[in-house]
């Protein structure tokens, strides 16, 4: 009886702490993250919290993130990747679709390695749609604005080790993102830039060979070399720049890509980690696993 006591006290101070209004400039501070792409907003979350959350960095990245993503580009009826700039927040319906759609990509059999033990910490809780919007409402939208941040569901997921106030106390205390991390990123974001541009190249000849006479054939042939055309040369040739720049941040704060894990001198409160030794840790991890994507959809392929 005594434990159970226990938990519940642990359960509601969790709460209680999720829920605690941000001060002044913790809001501010917040407001400013919730306006970054949603993938700079899961950067600043694994920085914060990867001590704990680390494990979970693949769900988030290849999950979470996609899923925002694609519910943002159904609010905005974009279709085509090539068309879409990434966003920042969704309002509370399309908040609910996010939820539905995640919800449904974890129930298909193929996607049962999503739902091992590996990644309990991150599976969404079984809602009702009003209940789901009742929590949306309450819980997981900190600043009140109607609006859903990728920022605010990660919180609101990994609330058990995280809540808003920690998040902030974290994340000010921290030095800024480092130059070298600022370059790679900023290097990655011209590869989007020149996939945006290959892919529309394509797209537009994909309509053209769709169709008859010359112009097809035409297009046809164009297709076929635009692997060798100078925008797939422009594409690679910002592939190798961001891998040039990724590798050096990695080798200034990360150690080996796919193991990068937070320092072993972080201060404690209260039996938790109160900021990330490294706080590079989430951003190192993020720019290695986003070039590896891009390499693999976009790298030119060995010839062996």
């Amino acid at each position: 009886e005594y434990m159970g006591e226990k938990f519940l006290d642990q359960q509601l101070s969790l709460t209680m702490s999720f829920t605690e209004k941000l001060d002044p400039d913790a809001l501010a501070f917040f407001n400013d993250v919730c306006q970054k792409p949603f993938g700079e907003q899961a950067v600043a979350f694994l920085n914060a919290y990867w001590d704990e959350v680390h494990t979970q960095a693949e769900f988030i990245f290849t999950v979470a993130w996609e899923m925002m993503k694609y519910a943002d580009m159904h609010a905005k009826g974009i279709s085509l990747l090539h068309h879409y700039h990434e966003g920042h927040d969704v309002d509370f319906d399309i908040g609910l679709y996010f939820y539905e759609q995640l919800c449904k990509f974890l129930e298909k059999p193929e996607n049962e390695h999503w739902r091992s033990d590996e990644f309990a910490m991150s599976q969404p809780q079984m809602l009702t749609a009003i209940v789901r919007k009742t929590e949306l409402r309450e819980k997981v939208d900190v600043n009140f604005d109607g609006r859903i941040s990728m920022i605010e569901y990660l919180l609101y997921q990994y609330q058990h080790v995280a809540n808003p106030a920690d998040f902030c106390s974290r994340s000010m205390a921290s030095p800024d993102e480092h130059p070298e991390i600022a370059k790679a990123r900023h290097a990655l974001a011209d590869v989007n830039q020149r996939i945006r541009e290959y892919e529309a190249e394509k797209a537009r000849l994909e309509e053209l060979a769709a169709g008859t006479g010359v112009k097809a054939l035409g297009a046809k042939n164009m297709l076929a070399q635009l692997s060798s055309s100078p925008l797939a040369e422009d594409l690679n040739k910002a592939l190798i720049t961001a891998e040039a720049a990724v590798r050096i941040a990695t080798k200034k704060f990360g150690g080996s890509k796919a193991e990068t894990t937070a320092g072993s001198k972080a201060e404690t409160t209260a039996g938790r980690k109160s900021v990330a030794a490294d706080f590079s840790s989430g951003a190192v991890w993020w720019l290695n696993r986003d070039l590896e994507e891009k390499k693999r959809l976009y790298g030119k392929k060995s010839k062996n």
